[in-house]
């Protein structure tokens, strides 16, 4: 019965159930946008993925780009809870609910002034 289990037990669960939501399947598209620099060169939107990578995450905590079936390169992460994750060295907030999207994922970090977002998006 889950009104018998603590806070702790129950985040727990919810950040199971994302998690094994976010390692099934490929993610086919990955977008880092970084804002809030003094700077106007610092202020960027890139791709972490060519058009033929996916990325994967495993629950062994590491994020394998692949090419072909191959591992290209790896991220560290982490998932503390169903609304958190650390994302190659930085701590994100998930801004969706995981248990409802499925097909993204997007992670914000605010660091002072300086905004970082990655989204991830998979094929519905």
């Amino acid at each position: 019965m889950l009104f018998s289990c603590t806070k702790e037990t129950v985040d727990n669960i919810g950040r199971d159930a994302a998690l094994n939501i976010i390692v099934t399947g490929n993610w086919e598209k990955a977008t880092r946008t970084i804002s809030g620099n003094e700077n106007p060169d610092l202020n960027i939107t890139e791709e972490l993925l060519a058009e033929d990578e996916t990325i994967n995450f495993d629950k062994d905590g590491k994020a394998y780009v692949r090419k072909e079936g191959n591992d290209v390169r790896t991220y560290d992460y982490e998932m503390p809870s169903a609304k958190e994750m650390k994302f190659d060295g930085l701590t994100y907030a998930i801004q969706e609910t995981i248990v409802q999207s499925i097909s993204t994922l997007t992670l914000v970090n605010h660091t002072g002034p300086i905004r970082t977002e990655i989204v991830f998006k998979r094929k519905r």
